[in-house]
């Protein structure tokens, strides 16, 4: 796997995510198996500056839609309009190749959406 983040486009496109480069993030399409998202196609961003490591290491921030609610979090403005970016840490980063684990967190995070 290529580092960086022309690594996690290219990791994000051999997951079927559909990723693009907007607003200095990668936004990828995601749909979540479970929690009030479930079942319908959600856009997820990280920032390209947070990919420099990758895959060593995860990103922190999670961009997501406005509208993507949750009952507790810390969250800023994103660069993306109408997005706003969650602080959330990665659990088991390494149990799977890093595409996986990362995959696996954002339905992790999704689940936890009440909007």
């Amino acid at each position: 796997m290529r580092p960086g983040p022309d690594g996690f486009v290219e990791a994000m496109s051999e997951l079927g995510l559909s990723p693009r480069v907007e607003s200095g993030l990668v936004v990828c399409h995601v749909t979540p198996v479970a929690g009030a998202r479930a079942g319908s196609l959600v856009g997820v961003g990280v920032a390209m500056d947070e990919l420099t490591a990758w895959p060593q290491t995860p990103p922190h921030w999670i961009h997501l839609p406005r509208e993507v609610e949750f009952p507790h979090t810390n969250s800023q403005c994103s660069p993306k309009n109408g997005w706003l970016k969650h602080s959330r840490n990665v659990l088991y980063w390494g149990s799977a190749p890093a595409e996986s684990d990362w995959a696996a967190h954002v339905q992790g995070v999704l689940k936890d959406a009440t909007s």
